[in-house]
């Protein structure tokens, strides 16, 4: 197909240089084109530079700046963009196919719908996982325990203006689950097609895993105070499915304990501990 899609597609890359043309290739091959591509640099190394300046695709647009973090990058590349919908991508992951073509006609069919996402695998080490992530989207309700969509979703840029962008504060992470807060506030909806056409890389060490290991509280806590009128609003609802959560997390826990793994894992570290007391006691 060569049918016009009102779409932008912002892809920031830091560092990425392994991974961008497999991610910009999974755009190019759309069956309905993308209008524009930006991708911006967000400060990578020289290995990442020599690659992005291979790059030479009419409609593809490379943006260097200083290293300033995520949402500065997607604000930047939105800010060029002359389209209606927006596609976020990072530049380690890609789409099928055919996202763009099922993902606009959902935008174009229902105005009430801000962002469209879809079912994910996901691949580490160049081995494709057996779970699928299934985020559900729904109404701002639905967001403020957890964020139940991707960063990586096609939306309307009339949102992304109504809200003020990304929050270039939340350098650490979680950006993309405040945005959608943000939006959805305005009595917006996320809609999520059923279908995995999206892969998500698990590295090693990244940003979505440091911001879970080591600035989640603060994360939370940040968008908490941000948004604490919708979090009054929905404060019962709030509460009780913190209350859940916790019962879930402890009735996992005991039976992580009881599991033979555990027990057998207790019995072989109980002489360590042992001699590692009576060192101590000396």
């Amino acid at each position: 197909m060569n049918i016009k899609s009102n779409v932008t597609v912002i892809i920031p890359c830091y560092n990425d240089g392994l991974y961008i043309m497999q991610a910009l290739h999974s755009i190019l091959n759309q069956t309905v084109k993308a209008d524009k591509i930006i991708i911006i640099d967000d400060g990578s190394e020289q290995d990442t530079k020599k690659i992005l300046q291979k790059v030479q695709y009419d409609n593809v647009t490379i943006i260097y700046q200083e290293n300033q973090g995520v949402s500065k990058a997607r604000n930047n590349g939105i800010k060029l963009a002359q389209t209606d919908y927006i596609l976020n991508l990072d530049a380690d992951d890609y789409w099928e196919p055919t996202f763009i073509e099922k993902a606009t006609a959902l935008l174009n069919l229902n105005s009430e719908i801000a962002a469209v996402g879809c079912w994910i695998q996901t691949v580490k080490n160049n081995v494709l996982e057996k779970e699928i992530k299934k985020p559900t989207g729904g109404y701002v309700k639905d967001f403020i325990v957890k964020n139940n969509a991707s960063a990586s979703s096609l939306f309307r840029k009339k949102c992304w203006e109504e809200v003020g962008g990304y929050d270039e504060e939340m350098i650490n992470g979680y950006e993309d689950w405040e945005f959608w807060v943000a939006i959805l506030k305005h009595n917006w909806k996320i809609e999520i097609l059923q279908e995995v056409l999206y892969t998500y890389r698990i590295k090693d060490e990244s940003r979505d895993q440091n911001a879970l290991k080591n600035h989640d509280f603060h994360l939370k806590k940040y968008i908490f105070l941000k948004h604490i009128d919708l979090y009054k609003e929905h404060f019962e609802f709030y509460a009780i499915e913190l209350l859940r959560q916790n019962s879930v997390f402890r009735h996992n826990e005991n039976k992580v304990k009881k599991s033979i793994d555990y027990r057998i894992g207790n019995v072989i570290a109980s002489p360590a501990r042992f001699f590692l007391k009576k060192i101590l006691q000396k």
